[in-house]
């Protein structure tokens, strides 16, 4: 199979190379087309009317200085426009991307790109808590590597919906088994906004900050990727690419009607 691979951590993460090799081990020809360096939450974001640089690390691999999204969409818009993937998959991403988080996710962004090109598209992520050696954080991608090969070679039996990526989340060094899952609606991290500002700089209305999160909660809904991961499974679920609602809309078709008349 014919497959890109995508990522917003860099193209020389331990990740994406890490999936690379095992893809290629497995028989498939791999593409790398990624980030030069880590672009981390920047969701599905485009980079609209700047110039993008573009770099050929070798035959396979190229070095974007762009977005995950920017990624996708100019490997299957105009590197390889001639030639069509199989598959595009993202990741693997240092970290979990399950329940909200995955609206920040740039893993997710550049599979939801490319899922919305028409391709088949896996975002893939991986647990690294506990991970305190390159030798265990080797181990925990080399895990999450062989989920991947797994769902590529049962791909053709998926019905597989259109405009939908197929969110995998792997525990990391140990796994209980492998569930589906709905994508929970809180985020797994806490999130939190630092205040690194220095007094000088508050003396002139000026504040720094520092936003992330690393504190965990937990999902009291038993189905959700949330709960889920943290019980030491892995799991799967597909992730619409569309932005619509199916909500009843009569009460806003009224509001709407009113202002006609």
């Amino acid at each position: 199979m014919r497959i890109l691979l995508c990522n917003d951590d860099g193209y020389q993460a331990m990740g994406i190379q890490t999936l690379a090799a095992t893809l290629r081990k497995a028989g498939h020809d791999i593409t790398v087309v990624a980030p030069h360096e880590e672009r981390s939450g920047q969701s599905h974001a485009m980079t609209f009317f700047r110039p993008v640089l573009v770099r050929k690390v070798d035959t396979s691999t190229y070095a974007i200085h762009g977005t995950p999204a920017d990624c996708a969409f100019l490997a299957l818009h105009d590197l390889f426009k001639n030639s069509r993937f199989d598959m595009v998959i993202s990741g693997i991403n240092h970290g979990l991307n399950v329940g909200w988080d995955v609206n920040y996710s740039g893993t997710v962004g550049a599979a939801t790109e490319a899922a919305s090109l028409g391709y088949k598209a896996i975002a893939v992520s991986v647990d690294l808590e506990g991970c305190n050696t390159q030798e265990l954080m080797l181990k925990a991608f080399q895990n999450a590597a062989d989920l991947v090969v797994y769902f590529v070679e049962q791909s053709e039996k998926i019905a597989w919906p259109k405009l939908e990526v197929l969110n995998l989340n792997h525990p990391g060094l140990q796994m209980k088994g492998l569930r589906t899952a709905s994508c929970g609606s809180i985020s797994v991290y806490v999130p939190t906004a630092h205040k690194m500002t220095s007094e000088e700089l508050n003396k002139h209305g000026t504040h720094v900050y520092m936003i992330g999160g690393q504190a965990r909660r937990g999902s009291n809904i038993a189905e959700q990727d949330v709960n889920l991961i943290q019980e030491g499974y892995a799991t799967a679920s597909f992730l619409e690419v569309r932005q619509a609602s199916t909500t009843n809309t009569a009460s806003l078709n009224t509001v709407v009607e009113a202002f006609q008349s």
